[in-house]
């Protein structure tokens, strides 16, 4: 096996290029395709991946040492997870207004700090989403709007038990994991 120094690595092209693609599915949140791709060595590959709008995620801070995060059942695992407040984005939304009216709905916060601190593909093997990370500070309650089909709890967490819960597998979602942890890691 051989593995190239960092320092000595030159990217090669292994782009793939299209050669056909179709629709496989439309609907609301979801657009699904179907790819024929040409391989860097010339021989033909199928990818299947989902077309999305793009999302924003809010680390919502009541003071340095608390995170508000959402307890509420997401039904494709058929589970409860703790998670930031997160939403898609609109067609043509700015991603700092989404953060802001996801933040509002379904918290009933505002926040008059904000703080853009990430994107994030967190599955890139699939998809084209990408997740814009935002921290949200200096917060007052107004009231939420949530969706009508919108249901979760709205906790306080000191940062130093959202950290053990990430440890414990307590908290697992993706973007909330990454989020709290790209935090702890770069906040200043």
């Amino acid at each position: 096996m051989s593995v190239t120094p960092c320092s000595d690595f030159q990217a090669p092209d292994l782009t793939e290029h299209p050669l056909q693609s179709r629709q496989v599915f439309k609907g609301c949140l979801l657009d699904v395709r179907e790819d024929q791709v040409r391989l860097p060595n010339g021989a033909q590959a199928q990818r299947e991946y989902i077309i999305h709008n793009g999302a924003v995620a809010v680390l919502p801070f009541l003071d340095e040492h608390t995170v508000l995060l959402e307890y509420q059942f997401r039904y494709p695992n058929h589970a409860h997870y703790y998670e930031i407040p997160a939403g898609k984005l609109e067609r043509d939304e700015p991603p700092l207004e989404a953060a802001q009216r996801e933040l509002q709905e379904e918290t009933g916060f505002v926040a008059s700090q904000w703080r853009e601190l990430a994107t994030l593909h967190l599955c890139i093997a699939y998809s084209t989403e990408k997740i814009i990370f935002y921290a949200a500070q200096d917060l007052s309650f107004t009231q939420h709007r949530r969706d009508p089909e919108e249901f979760l709890e709205t906790l306080a967490v000191p940062l130093k038990q959202a950290y053990e819960w990430i440890e414990q597998g307590r908290i697992n979602d993706a973007k909330t994991v990454a989020g709290l942890l790209w935090w702890k890691s770069f906040r200043s």
